[in-house]
């Protein structure tokens, strides 16, 4: 908490594959086979006077 904004940071562990591919379908960057293992931190906030039951996404950073 800070004050009445309460924060949540979390960490978002993903893999992924990630290509660019041309209109004829050959790789030009990336691996279509490559498994990626991505680590990413994001952090909300919300006023907990508010009505409003939504969370604002504030900050993300990667996680080494």
């Amino acid at each position: 908490m800070k004050g009445s904004e309460a924060n949540l940071t979390i960490r978002v562990v993903s893999k992924l594959i990630s290509a660019t591919v041309d209109a004829a379908g050959n790789v030009v960057d990336g691996d279509l086979e490559e498994v990626s293992e991505v680590n990413d931190v994001w952090t909300f906030a919300r006023d907990t006077r508010s009505r409003d039951p939504n969370w604002r996404l504030i900050a993300t950073e990667a996680d080494q």
